[in-house]
């Protein structure tokens, strides 16, 4: 049944993508290169497991692809008469978060071996000192802290040089948390990549782990559960000695208490680095991060315990939630990270994001819309490099000049 399951849904697809015009469908040659994917993964020898997980890329695909038709049949009538490439900040959100959904079911397709079953990809979780862990191409996004390109980054430099120092040397050899709390596309998430992979921390620190707490990676697992065991295997503990802990109900909080100790013995006497992104949660067994060790029965209460303090050990934490954040790390070591003050840096990162698609900078059409396109941008890094990654498609795409004469294509302002 889960075979023909997946041979129906396959079926639906294609004959979605029959229908839509090449001229209409957003992401129309993606959706191609994903059909070709699965039909080379599927066959009738195929695991009940493997059909399973096909049936629900699968599902998820046909979603995606019924919200690109919609969103661009929406588009071509809001548009028709008009003479425009550059959309507005929703449409672009729109594109970056389907691109990036596009871009991990290719990657589940992809980490399927020849016999139906997943292949692993090595993913050195630890990005100094401890030891690599392997995981599935599903877990990318969520458990590492892929390097940044620094010149490319605008508007944080002074930022990150005043954590590393906090971090360095007034830590010294305590212990020392800092939060970085602000809206979504801020920059969050890359101020504190450059601090965790700036030559300094990582002369300063071993080991150094980055952990993202948006989500489970099993629906229905307790995260505090999770992160701790997440973070045990990039430290090096075999999967079968955490595996071996006990999983009922009636065992939870002893088990959350074994990790917890398994986890400070782990990082006794080292000067860790630990990034706790997009922290999300208020249960409170996250929050004090400075308290010290706990009497033997209460182990399991809170993550600090699983923390030791006295050897210059470290955490940052980010979020969008003010309470959470600082009830991590207190109000005195929370920044406030405020959309971009400076135009120039955005139009910096929206550069950089334009040319990294093959086009040049100094196009007189993409110049005469700077102030334009800054002001859509509203200071978010995240929304000025999506909609230079989207600008840069659109002109391709319609054949604007490569840094020579106008093209009446581009004419018009921005909605």
């Amino acid at each position: 049944m889960a075979a023909e399951m997946v041979h129906l849904l396959l079926g639906k697809f294609t004959d979605s993508l029959r229908e839509e015009d090449d001229s209409t469908i957003l992401f129309l040659p993606r959706f191609q290169e994903l059909k070709w994917e699965l039909e080379k993964k599927i066959s009738p020898t195929m695991p009940l497991d493997t059909n399973n997980l096909l049936r629900e890329l699968l599902y998820d695909l046909n979603d995606v692809l019924v919200e690109c038709r919609t969103s661009s049949r929406r588009q071509s009538e809001g548009r028709r008469g008009k003479c425009l490439v550059c959309y507005s900040p929703g449409e672009s959100w729109f594109r970056y978060r389907t691109k990036k959904r596009l871009r991990l079911i290719k990657q589940r397709i992809l980490s399927m071996d020849g016999a139906g079953g997943m292949a692993n990809s090595g993913v050195n979780v630890t990005a100094r000192g401890g030891k690599g862990v392997k995981g599935n191409g599903a877990d990318l996004d969520r458990w590492t802290s892929p390097a940044v390109d620094v010149p490319k980054i605008h508007g944080f430099t002074d930022r990150a040089m005043e954590m590393e120092s906090l971090l360095i040397e007034q830590g010294g050899e305590g212990f020392r948390a800092l939060g970085v709390v602000g809206m979504g596309g801020v920059g969050k998430t890359t101020l504190a990549q450059m601090v965790f992979n700036s030559p300094l921390v990582k002369r300063h620190f071993c080991p150094r782990l980055w952990v993202c707490m948006s989500q489970t990676s099993l629906k229905g697992k307790d995260v505090r559960k999770e992160t701790l065991e997440r973070v045990l295997t990039s430290l090096g503990v075999e999967e079968d000695v955490i595996c071996s802990i006990p999983e009922s109900d009636s065992t939870s909080s002893q088990s959350l208490a074994v990790l917890t100790v398994m986890l400070h013995l782990q990082l006794r006497g080292k000067r860790y680095l630990i990034v706790f992104d997009d922290m999300w949660s208020t249960d409170e067994w996250y929050g004090g991060l400075d308290s010290k060790s706990p009497p033997e029965s209460e182990w399991g209460d809170r993550l600090s315990y699983g923390l030791p303090k006295g050897d210059g050990g470290g955490v940052i934490v980010t979020g969008r939630m003010d309470a959470t954040v600082k009830g991590m790390v207190g109000d005195g070591d929370t920044r406030l990270l405020l959309p971009l003050e400076s135009k120039e840096a955005c139009w910096s990162v929206f550069l950089d994001a334009y040319v990294k698609g093959g086009r040049a900078v100094g196009e007189p059409d993409l110049m005469a819309m700077q102030v334009e396109i800054m002001d859509k941008c509203r200071g978010l890094p995240l929304a000025a490099r999506t909609m230079g990654e989207i600008m840069s498609e659109i002109m391709s795409s319609s054949g604007s000049s490569r840094g020579g004469g106008s093209s009446s294509t581009t004419s018009g302002s921005l909605e």
